[in-house]
């Protein structure tokens, strides 16, 4: 399984070639990916042929109805590199050479600014320039829905590349992405896991805290993994931790909805509780009687 953001942005395209179609609606918007009608992932071997054989990270054939069949070759490109930028051309002819079809190209960037320097395309001389389709984080919708997201592929690139949802919003995204991976095969749901819940963001640990649930088989699969590493005794102290946090999310909502609202004392007491019963109880007090007073009497 890949082990760094650009390799799990590569194979999870490769996995499910329809995201191509996806990443180049985010650019114009054209809804390709609702009328493809065949999407194949082909050999990556392109570029200029020699001792040192180059390979595109990836390379999808897209079929459309009343159209002819295209080449898409996807790059992730994490910076500027005036190398890379000569030897795109190369890609795109040889592509075009062995399918012989029309070949577009797809950069995934992960900062707006690098997305930025490749857009203005590559230019070979006089009227003679090479677009390509550029994508950096501000190009990547708020994905709170699995409307927008047609692959589990595309939920992947979007937790790694897209802006990092905050609150509510992060959420959202997670339980969209959650139910995207629940409809995949659950081995290779659990290797995308394996690397997203390392991503330093709330997302990241909203997935860590989602994986406790175990009430999808990717879950499973990924406490399975966690054991067999060693970890379980961890996993089992980040439930209870879980259990608590969500305990005092939740109890400081429902107060926060009254009348009244919360006082920062009430909030102070709440976030100083690390016993799960107590805050239970707190719970059940106020669902009882509907009132902070109640739970908290002065």
């Amino acid at each position: 399984m890949p082990g760094d953001p650009h390799e799990l942005i590569v194979q999870a395209i490769q996995d499910e070639p329809l995201t191509a179609a996806w990443l180049m609606d985010l650019v114009d918007m054209d809804r390709r990916v609702e009328v493809c009608t065949a999407a194949e992932t082909r050999t990556t071997s392109v570029g200029s042929p020699g001792r040192t054989e180059r390979r595109a990270d990836v390379v999808v054939k897209l079929s459309f109805p009343r159209q002819e069949d295209r080449i898409i070759i996807v790059e992730v490109q994490n910076e500027f590199k005036n190398e890379k930028y000569y030897r795109l051309p190369g890609y795109m002819a040889r592509a075009f050479e062995d399918h012989r079809l029309p070949v577009e190209l797809v950069l995934i960037c992960p900062t707006d600014s690098v997305a930025h320097q490749y857009s203005e395309g590559i230019y070979l001389g006089p009227e003679n320039t090479i677009s390509m389709r550029t994508l950096g984080p501000s190009n990547f919708p708020e994905l709170v829905n699995t409307s927008l997201l047609p692959t589990a592929a595309s939920a992947v690139v979007a937790a790694i590349i897209g802006k990092s949802p905050r609150g509510r919003k992060a959420e959202l995204f997670v339980s969209t992405l959650d139910r995207r991976l629940g409809t995949i095969e659950p081995g290779r749901a659990a290797d995308y896991i394996m690397m997203l819940t390392i991503l330093e963001d709330e997302p990241a640990q909203l997935l860590e805290d989602l994986m406790r649930t175990k009430t999808r088989p990717y879950h499973s699969e990924y406490s399975d993994r966690l054991r067999s590493e060693g970890r379980e005794a961890g996993l089992e102290e980040g439930r209870e931790e879980g259990a608590v946090l969500h305990a005092r999310s939740l109890l400081v909502a429902l107060l926060e909805g009254t009348q009244s609202g919360i006082t920062a004392e009430q909030r102070q007491r709440i976030e100083a509780c690390t016993d799960r019963e107590q805050l239970d109880a707190w719970i059940a007090k106020f669902v009882a009687s509907g009132s902070a007073a109640e739970v908290f009497p002065t």
